[in-house]
Formats: C-alpha cells, sequence, structure tokens
C-alpha cells in the first residue's frame, strides 16, 4: 500500500495527529536534510487529507443546510 493511499484512509483526527508529529519533528532540528524533506512530504500529503475531510464535512452540512431551508 503507498503512503498517499494509506493516508486516504486516515480519519481527520488520525490525519492531524500524524501533521502535528511531522511538524514536532521538523521543528526540532534532528533530522538531516534528506529526512527533513521527506517529513515535509509527508505533511503535505497529510495536510492535503485533512482539507479533504473538512470541504467533505463542508459539503454535508451545507446540503443539511439546503434541505433545512424548504
Amino acid at each position: 500500500m503507498s503512503k498517499q493511499r494509506k493516508h486516504q484512509d486516515l480519519s481527520f483526527e488520525q490525519a492531524l495527529e500524524g501533521l502535528t508529529g511531522m511538524v514536532e519533528k521538523l521543528e526540532s532540528g534532528k533530522l538531516s536534510l534528506e529526512e527533513s524533506v521527506a517529513a515535509f512530504e509527508e505533511g503535505v500529503t497529510l495536510s492535503r487529507q485533512c482539507e479533504r475531510l473538512l470541504d467533505d464535512a463542508e459539503q454535508r452540512l451545507n446540503v443539511l443546510d439546503t434541505d433545512g431551508e424548504d
């Protein structure tokens, strides 16, 4: 299973926790350049997963709000 596919299966909370962990690793200053780039790439993927899940939730709420206006 690819990392991107693995991240698509994460809940918002799991993706946010992973993203927080990546930020902490990057801020520690203990990673090599290659490790920092890899952590940054993974953080971007996790951030996109969070954004996608938030967008999905917003769409669902908009549908419910629209349904309630009838």
